[in-house]
């Protein structure tokens, strides 16, 4: 399977180091704008992972890694591509901005067989969204383009969809404490915005997120009863949803617990959700391939019929594992000529 990467940032890079020892995916090429040295420099040291146990060699081509070769370019969008010279069947857009349809056509026009947006796409309308555990049966893997949606998105749909079928959903609210990235400020300087112009290692800083509307379109149960928040914390990775939920039938802590960990010992969840009872923290989460791990410690309720959970999640490495296991799925269904 020929896979190009299209945006070597957080996503790309975990995307490369969790298929080095994978034979069925080939990363044939990568793109971005940013200069290729320094993106490999940044792929070899990483400050949240350690130093890639790899032999990495700069080539006039691209570089090659443990001896594999792998093509760079810097295609910004579309336009600039060529993937049918590059033989790529499917392309990872992992860019970090939203994708409109006409954009993602165009690269399906350039020559890849099949797109894989690793990020929320303009609109749910005319782009499918999949988040693995929550609509897995509602997706259509022979269609050439699909979209995963948010990391919060991830860690918490298949959740919500466990609590719904044995409990009744009657709403939810939730807010992500997320570590800081790329898109935020290491002092305070002006920009657009006004809070996400301040120093994110130093402030607990209030978001907004999408990822209830992500919610809404996999699990339409839950349409008009979910609402999201989002905070940028002062770590670089590890983060947490704080989900509060109604149910319509009674239960305690215990019972929750008990029908998470009743529901992750079987597909869908056993691959996505994980529960922990131990007094875990952020960083212990760090390079967890769940989407997300529920803090059994943390469950609680008021008069049985108001829950909160604490997901934890690795918002990059878990994320990348979906990638992985969506492109799987991808070929299953078949990859048009």
């Amino acid at each position: 399977m020929n896979i190009s990467i299209l945006g070597f940032g957080r996503i790309g890079r975990d995307l490369l180091r969790q298929t080095l020892d994978n034979d069925s995916i080939n990363i044939v090429s990568i793109s971005d704008i940013a200069d290729k040295e320094n993106l490999i420099y940044l792929l070899k040291y990483d400050t949240i992972y350690g130093k890639l146990d790899a032999d990495i060699q700069i080539t006039d081509t691209g570089f090659t890694i443990n001896g594999k070769n792998i093509i760079f370019n810097n295609w910004k969008n579309a336009s600039d591509a060529s993937w049918n010279e590059l033989k790529t069947d499917i392309l990872i857009v992992s860019t970090g901005k939203q994708q409109n349809i006409e954009e993602v056509n165009e690269h399906i026009t350039k020559g890849c067989k099949k797109v894989l947006i690793a990020s929320t796409p303009e609109t749910g309308s005319d782009i499918q969204i999949y988040v693995p555990g929550a609509n897995d049966s509602e997706v259509d893997f022979t269609k050439n383009i699909i979209s995963l949606g948010s990391n919060t998105a991830n860690a918490v749909s298949p959740l919500l969809k466990i609590i719904n079928e044995v409990y009744g959903l009657k709403r939810a609210f939730l807010t992500t404490v997320h570590g800081y990235s790329n898109s935020n400020r290491l002092a305070d300087v002006a920009g657009e915005g006004f809070r996400l112009n301040r120093a994110a290692g130093e402030n607990i800083i209030p978001g907004i997120t999408k990822s209830s509307e992500v919610i809404e379109t996999v699990l339409p149960f839950i349409k008009n009863k979910i609402a999201s928040s989002s905070m940028t914390v002062p770590v670089p990775d590890g983060s947490t949803v704080d989900l509060t939920i109604d149910i319509e039938k009674e239960a305690n802590s215990e019972d929750i617990n008990t029908t998470i960990q009743n529901a992750i010992k079987n597909p869908p969840y056993n691959k996505v959700l994980d529960i922990t009872f131990d007094p875990i923290v952020s960083s212990d989460v760090v390079g967890n391939s769940h989407s997300g791990i529920i803090d059994g410690l943390a469950t609680m309720e008021i008069n049985k019929n108001k829950i909160k959970v604490l997901v934890w999640f690795d918002n990059g490495w878990g994320y990348s594992a979906r990638i992985i296991d969506t492109i799987n799925k991808l070929s299953e269904g078949g990859l048009n000529e």
